[in-house]
């Protein structure tokens, strides 16, 4: 399917004036989740994305036929981790990890967040340790400014309890060669926010109406793209210059500034 990766992915090998690199997106069908996999795809990147409706997926796949797309719920840790798995065989390895996918809690039950926005992000991330440790490859996890709102108190435990957790798996002296990121994407016109209208309550929803109102929410395509630039290089965004040219900390939080919308946005 992918012709000869042995030689694509050789050592410093440079295709078509960018290094190729093998690439896992969950969640990526929709809101940033598609943004990102659009991005990394049409770059030549490749990749292989999970999303629990097949409607999606299918549409995803005619579109892009060179991209590895499974429907998993990431509610069973099993197909979570088998997913990874699958797709490091597929690819041959893999370079970068980003951890996209998660759900509110507002229409979903305690259980069944916990078990997506947790236990899964766990189970993926060790399944794809030793394949990262061998490329010196990289983890981008999607975090959120609602960690601490009235209305999706699990969804902002389950987020801070991730970035913890990757705190720790990074401080383990195996892993030392792996690069962690978060980042922090800001309010995007996403399914969510369309949720949190219609089903939420408390503060979340107040906040998100005046979000709406303000014109504020931003284009997940100008995310995505600024996620896949990170994830990427490793690299953040400058304001003084204009360039993606600062190291990321080992797990650092990235939150996306507005100038950094701005600049893609010319």
């Amino acid at each position: 399917m992918f012709g000869n990766l042995a030689e694509k992915y050789a050592p410093n090998r440079v295709t078509n004036e960018i290094e190729r690199k093998r690439i896992i997106i969950t969640g990526g069908t929709e809101g940033i989740g598609r943004a990102i996999s659009e991005e990394l795809s049409s770059d030549g990147h490749e990749m292989a994305i999970c999303a629990r409706t097949k409607d999606k997926l299918v549409e995803f796949s005619g579109e892009h036929e060179d991209v590895i797309a499974r429907q998993v719920d990431l509610s069973d840790r099993r197909a979570a981790s088998g997913f990874v798995r699958e797709s490091i065989d597929e690819l041959e390895g893999l370079d970068v990890l980003i951890l996209n996918a998660a759900v509110t809690g507002i229409t979903e039950g305690l259980d069944y967040t916990f078990k997506v926005n947790q236990v899964a992000q766990v189970a993926m991330t060790r399944e794809a340790s030793e394949a990262l440790r061998r490329t010196h490859g990289r983890v981008v996890f999607l975090s959120s400014s609602a960690k601490n709102i009235e209305g999706v108190e699990s969804y902002g435990v389950s987020k801070k309890r991730i970035e913890e957790w990757l705190q720790e798996f990074s401080e383990r002296p195996e892993n030392e060669g792996i690069a962690i990121f978060s980042v922090i994407p800001g309010s995007c016109d996403t399914r969510m926010h369309k949720d949190i209208l219609e089903h939420g309550s408390g503060a979340v929803r107040k906040r998100t109406a005046q979000i709406i109102q303000e014109g504020a929410l931003r284009d997940p395509e100008i995310v995505g793209r600024i996620v896949s630039k990170m994830a990427l290089s490793g690299m953040k965004f400058d304001a003084e210059t204009g360039e993606y040219n600062m190291p990321i900390g080992q797990c650092e939080v990235v939150t996306i500034s507005e100038e950094n919308i701005e600049a893609e946005s010319e």
